[in-house]
């Protein structure tokens, strides 16, 4: 569906719909923005949220919906995953509809849509050539990555670091990241300014862009923190070598 709905919506997206005689959707803006408008009312609409378990591990939630939807389409009929941004970006739900479709010997289609990197990118006004290293916020915590300081890094679901359950109904401000502003500061600069971006769902509401030092994370609010990606930009230069640019230049 894209970020923005309806302004997101593709003609490829509509089309895919238009063939589905149910549809499971993590999408809560009304089903009227978003179905083609001679199908209304012909598409059976169900709200994929009611399979998920507030409190459960995240991963067991999207697995329960994904076997629902392939029981559905395993039946006989034409059945629709609707999600934000792009299916293929953080959502496993997807995922797990490509693998099990697979399994069950159902034929799955992904119709692409404009997926969180894209807005953000544009929110910052930033180009992401020549270099840009993406990671969700608990993962690169868990794995104790080391990030290239001298590549730019955005780091995805910054508000639910730190869990692997689900927390639908709350909201946590900056003291949930304090470990992973602290990991963070082993590589960059406590004063290293990043940047809180929370892409608007919304086409009349600007994006919000809240900059922040690696240190004073601690203190930002929970509204700061919802739905917010962070962007670290590179701490210090990239070093091409001389010599291979130089070929390069002659080629």
């Amino acid at each position: 569906m894209g970020v923005i709905i309806p302004d997101h919506v593709t003609p490829q997206a509509q089309h895919a719909i238009s063939r589905c005689s149910q549809i499971y959707a993590i999408v809560q803006e009304p089903s009227a923005l978003w179905i083609p408008k001679g199908k209304l009312g012909q598409i059976k609409v169900i709200n994929a949220l009611d399979y998920y378990t507030d409190g459960g591990i995240r991963a067991d939630n999207y697995e329960r919906v994904a076997r629902e939807i392939i029981g559905a389409a395993s039946a006989g009929n034409a059945v629709g995953y609707v999600t934000y941004g792009n299916p293929m970006s953080y959502d496993r739900v997807a995922q797990n509809l490509v693998l099990y479709a697979e399994e069950a010997g159902v034929v799955a289609q992904v119709v692409p849509g404009i997926s969180s990197l894209d807005t953000i990118m544009c929110d910052l006004r930033l180009d992401m050539a020549p270099a840009i290293q993406v990671f969700e916020a608990s993962w690169i915590y868990i794995c104790q990555t080391e990030p290239h300081t001298d590549v730019p890094m955005l780091l995805l679901q910054v508000g639910t670091f730190g869990s692997l359950r689900a927390h639908y109904g709350s909201r946590r401000d900056g003291s949930s990241i304090v470990e992973l502003a602290d990991y963070l500061c082993r590589y960059y600069p406590r004063t290293h300014s990043v940047s809180l971006v929370r892409s608007t769902a919304a086409k009349d509401q600007p994006a919000c862009v809240r900059q922040v030092t690696l240190e004073n994370l601690k203190n930002v609010s929970a509204e700061d923190l919802s739905g917010a990606s962070m962007f670290i930009p590179a701490s210090r230069q990239t070093n091409p070598d001389p010599e291979i640019f130089r070929r390069m230049e002659q080629n």
